[in-house]
């Protein structure tokens, strides 16, 4: 969770979109 953390946060500064995306697809 801590890893999706920082990495949520790093994909919010660039894309939400992008973000929203890659954590659905994995799931």
């Amino acid at each position: 969770l801590d890893l999706w953390k920082d990495i949520s946060l790093k994909y919010t500064s660039t894309d939400t979109a992008d973000f929203v995306e890659t954590p659905t697809a994995n799931i």
